[in-house]
């Protein structure tokens, strides 16, 4: 029998062909792939099947380590099939069965991984079905507000002249406001330029000040030490002075005594006189 396998998209696009094992105890006739160098009866040779003596099929084995090996084997379909099976080829080398076992496992890895993105990909789509159902639920109860929200705007229709009316008012009321405003924000200005000139002329005050209170503090400075130098000098003066007083001092002192000595002289030569006299 004939059927595709899950991995033909992957390894091949050939068809693979698969009999059951014999109810007479033969040989199981391994998975084939056709091959048009070996395919159809083989009517050359003698190797008819055993059991109902007709002429074999040729097949390739497609399966473990004699993948690529051809074989004949009983030609009758499914569930008449004996398994008669006669290899043609002698067994591949170890190393060739070796990388065969590798890329078959390889395969199974593939198909494994394969099936698990398919659980992954199940699982996935059965979310965002779970996701879609409530989105939709959400979408109804929405249509739902909505038709609720415009049935309650129809019964509670708005007077829109009224509405009309009293947007005028707020922006003739807005306007007046506007108005005020502007007015009051042009005083604040001019009293700010007010303000501002007379900060400038308190500025220029103070510079004035500053200005004469630092030529005072410099004349004051200079007066200082006029007088520092004046009384410095009157101090020198003093002391002349008072050297000059102590000299004239110890010059009256000594004329004191000098007149001393000649009052003393005097009054000798007057009794020197008197005695000559008499």
């Amino acid at each position: 029998m004939v059927f595709e396998d899950e991995s033909s998209e992957e390894t091949s696009s050939l068809p693979y062909m698969h009999s059951t094992s014999s109810t007479d105890g033969l040989n199981q006739v391994p998975f084939s792939v056709e091959d048009q160098d070996h395919q159809g009866l083989e009517l050359e040779t003698m190797s008819p099947c055993e059991k109902h003596g007709k002429a074999s099929e040729r097949l390739v084995a497609f399966e473990g380590t004699d993948t690529g090996r051809r074989f004949l084997a009983c030609a009758e379909p499914e569930g008449q099939n004996c398994g008669f099976v006669e290899w043609v080829d002698h067994q591949w080398p170890p190393t060739m069965q070796n990388a065969l076992l590798k890329l078959w496992a390889m395969v199974e890895d593939s198909r494994s991984a394969r099936v698990n993105d398919n659980l992954e990909s199940s699982f996935t789509i059965h979310h965002l079905t779970e996701e879609k159902n409530k989105l939709e639920a959400n979408y109804d109860k929405l249509v739902q507000d909505v038709h609720e929200l415009m049935s309650f705007q129809e019964e509670r229709v708005v007077d829109f002249r009224h509405l009309q009316s009293a947007i005028t008012y707020q922006h003739e009321c807005r306007s007046e406001l506007v108005a005020d405003m502007k007015a009051q924000m042009a005083k604040r200005d001019a009293e700010s330029e007010k303000l501002k000139q007379n900060y400038e002329v308190l500025l220029n005050l103070t510079r004035a000040q500053a200005t004469v209170i630092q030529n005072l503090k410099l004349k004051h400075i200079t007066d200082k030490q006029l007088l520092s130098e004046v009384k410095m000098n009157l101090e020198l003066k003093n002391a002349e002075l008072t050297k000059s007083e102590e000299k004239l001092t110890q010059d009256k002192l000594e004329l004191k005594f000098q007149v001393s000595d000649l009052l003393k002289g005097k009054e000798k030569h007057g009794e020197e006189m008197v005695q000559l006299e008499l």
